[in-house]
């Protein structure tokens, strides 16, 4: 059951594309000023997305990132990847303003020992809302080096940020493979000195970059974070 102080009603204020696969939705309302950031900078909530006037609690959902949170506005920006099916996606592609969902409390994983000198931030399209977040909050003398893999090199963004890199991988659910983190992983070269890594997208992917930095690595258990967005052969969003 939701709890009523969990859950909070967004509308839709605007929309728009940011890249040729990146729509990004921008939600606020009355109840939405309730809304309690848990603080984590790759912050994500469950959303669910009615049908018409159907109760917003009870409609189907999806976790997404929340890419930025204002909270003297009371308004949560949420990026959405643009791609054929899934209710998420088919749900910002048509969207409007004046349109509902619902936002219940949110959670986190990005946690870098507080002696990590660097961090690398590996994910697909999918973690792209979750590593501009983390560039853009994160503490800025902690250095950030971010691989990204997208559609196309089009959907490459800029971020509001110094002390960062990042390497654009345009190979994102290209020629019937989705994804090749894993490929991208064992290419890295990682800093030297006590860092973090930070991984996100396709769960299979994500399970063999996790093997490769701590099987093959050795990376420590407190310096890797791994979680898998979505699952190939099921609907991203």
């Amino acid at each position: 059951m939701v709890e009523e102080s969990d859950f909070h009603a967004a509308t839709v204020l605007s929309k728009r594309h940011i890249s040729p696969s990146m729509i990004r939705v921008i939600l606020g309302g009355d109840d939405l000023r309730r809304f309690a950031s848990c603080g984590g900078l790759d912050e994500f909530a469950w959303l669910t997305f009615p049908h018409r006037d159907a109760p917003l609690a009870d409609a189907p959902g999806r976790y997404y990132t929340i890419r930025h949170w204002d909270a003297a506005a009371g308004r949560i920006t949420v990026d959405f990847v643009s791609h054929e099916g899934g209710i998420a996606s088919t749900w910002a592609r048509v969207a409007e303003p004046g349109d509902r969902l619902g936002v219940l409390k949110p959670r986190f994983r990005y946690v870098p020992p507080a002696d990590a000198c660097w961090v690398v931030l590996l994910a697909d399209a999918t973690g792209l809302p979750a590593v501009g977040r983390i560039i853009e909050e994160r503490a800025p003398e902690v250095p950030v080096i971010a691989h990204v893999e997208v559609n196309s090199i089009e959907d490459r963004q800029d971020f509001s940020a110094d002390g960062y890199h990042c390497h654009w991988h345009p190979s994102f659910n290209h020629a019937g493979r989705p994804s090749r983190l894993s490929e991208i992983a064992v290419e890295l070269d990682l800093p030297r000195g006590l860092g973090y890594v930070w991984v996100a997208g396709e769960a299979s992917e994500v399970a063999a970059c996790r093997r490769h930095f701590r099987d093959t690595l050795g990376l420590p258990r407190e310096r890797l974070t791994s979680i898998g967005y979505w699952i190939h052969g099921q609907a991203r969003s």
